[in-house]
């Protein structure tokens, strides 16, 4: 596991300069760890656990870790047929075979890292400005969250959790959560489950990062940040296990190393 320490403001803070605070918040960043480490999500490795990354528009390097296992599938299977379609491009062009290679993608798997941990890395990767990370919620949950919001787009890096005012879930301990959930309709499975007779209410959205801040910021004193629990996607344990397997006694993630893909 990665040491939760760097668990604090967002992303966005952090690369527009903002001061990072030490310590002093309504929870500690062990305690958030806490909470993060039990939801898996998914990454694209190689065969020996080195991340794939690519340069985006905007030069960056950048490595991505999905909040569904789908979403890293259908980004993988983007990425293998995209590169399939270059090189056939370049060889009807008569390009050298040898110059033009092979499809880089067609060795890659997908991993999986503890929510903790890519969190992590997202933040340390925007405090040292080397290879940047950033968690991807999938496609269908941007737009489950723009119906609600109201807006055009949702910035590259954020991701939206949904949930209703005064619904809870009762634990094994006797205490009660206010479950976040990564996606509508499991929210709303859930919730006609318990109130099978009741309207449903009105949807709203967070936001991962948001959230994350407010519990470690100075000064916190709202109390009902202690009692929310994040809801991981219902396939994302098993699938957990299962890119575990099949990695077999390959590292999960290797931080240090990556593949850059242009």
């Amino acid at each position: 596991m990665i040491a939760p320490s760097l668990i604090l403001p967002t992303p966005q803070a952090i690369a527009a300069g903002e001061e990072v605070p030490e310590g002093g918040g309504l929870m500690s960043a062990a305690n958030v760890a806490d909470l993060l480490h039990p939801i898996p999500t998914f990454t694209i490795v190689d065969a020996k656990g080195v991340p794939f990354t690519v340069v985006g528009e905007d030069a960056r390097v950048t490595g991505y870790f999905f909040t569904t296992y789908p979403e890293a599938a259908r980004v993988l299977q983007l990425a293998k047929a995209s590169s399939d379609k270059a090189i056939s491009a370049a060889k009807a062009e008569g390009q050298d075979p040898d110059e033009v290679g092979t499809n880089p993608w067609e060795k890659a798997r997908i991993s999986t890292v503890p929510l903790d941990s890519a969190v992590t890395l997202v933040y340390k990767s925007f405090r040292t400005k080397g290879v940047y990370f950033k968690i991807a919620p999938a496609e269908e949950d941007v737009e489950d969250a723009l119906a609600v919001t109201g807006e055009e787009d949702l910035s590259e890096g954020k991701v939206p959790l949904f949930y209703y005012e005064d619904f809870t879930l009762d634990r094994k301990d006797g205490t009660s959560k206010t479950p976040l959930y990564f996606r509508k309709n499991e929210l709303e499975k859930e919730w006609r489950r318990k109130n099978p007779k009741e309207e449903t209410p009105k949807l709203m959205v967070t936001e991962l990062f948001s959230v994350l801040a407010e519990m470690v910021k100075p000064g916190q004193t709202d109390e009902e940040l202690c009692n929310l629990a994040f809801v991981a996607p219902k396939e994302s344990e098993k699938k957990q296990q299962e890119c575990l397997k099949k990695g077999g006694k390959a590292p999960a993630f290797v931080i240090g190393q990556r593949i850059v893909v242009l």
